[in-house]
């Protein structure tokens, strides 16, 4: 079904200044049509789609801005957090200034928190601070599954068919060129989301499908912490579909 600019607006809980200045930018013209008597713009459902990846979805949540419900989805779907303000920026896809106010506000609400971790860097375990988002905190609770339908955009991006080069090395006794992610969704998320290489666990959490992290939850080796959060993290992302 075709829709004017105020419905896709609409549709994607967004305004229509956004909508027409995106569609400038992506050269989306639409197609003028006569209804009700008078001459519109209606955008064809592949064009909607287009709009619908590059802007991605926030559904209305009270005392939350569009932005901070976009870093609220993706600091939930990273398990390690992020290093600095610009890489949860690029994960969220907003400004990073806009991402700077952004944390000051859930960090001073008690959403995010600044945590010490250690992580691997050139064969060495260094100590380095993140965020994180703080899931024992009552409104996280209260607003979980709402910030599960939220649907970061995806400008630029598009989801490979194969485990990038730079986590190859998790797979020492198979060939990555080999296992195409349709096919071998289940062995790449056992290697990947039970690694030390935290950069190869966000990745995971956020690229692969949720049965395939069901999956690595049920394995003999996965500790108990691993399965809690591994079925937590394949609840949220199979909110996401519903």
């Amino acid at each position: 079904m075709e829709l004017t600019i105020a419905e896709v607006a609409t549709a994607l809980h967004t305004s229509v200044p956004r909508v027409t200045r995106r569609m400038a930018r992506l050269g989306i013209s639409g197609v003028r049509v006569v209804r009700d008597g008078y001459s519109t713009t209606v955008l064809t459902p592949a064009e909607v789609a287009t709009l619908r990846r590059d802007l991605g979805v926030a559904p209305p949540v009270e005392g939350y801005t569009r932005e901070e419900l976009f870093a609220l989805a993706a600091i939930n779907l990273s398990p390690f957090g992020f290093r600095t303000v610009q890489a949860l920026a690029r994960a969220a896809v907003i400004s990073p200034t806009t991402a700077s106010k952004v944390v000051s506000r859930l960090v001073d609400a008690g959403l995010i928190e600044i945590r010490r971790q250690k992580e691997l860097m050139s064969r060495r375990v260094v100590a380095v601070s993140a965020l994180h988002l703080n899931r024992d905190h009552p409104e996280w609770r209260r607003i979980r599954s709402l910030v599960a339908k939220v649907e970061l955009a995806q400008r630029d991006q598009l989801l490979p068919k194969y485990v990038p080069r730079r986590f190859w090395h998790l797979f020492w006794n198979a060939e990555p060129l080999r296992l195409p992610l349709s096919e071998h969704a289940d062995f790449v998320a056992s290697r990947m989301l039970l690694s030390d290489d935290p950069r190869a666990v966000a990745w995971a959490a956020s690229m692969l499908p949720p049965s395939a992290i069901r999956h690595t939850a049920t394995l003999r080796h996965a500790s108990e912490s691993d399965r809690r959060w591994l079925i937590s993290l394949a609840e949220e992302r199979e909110m996401e579909n519903t």
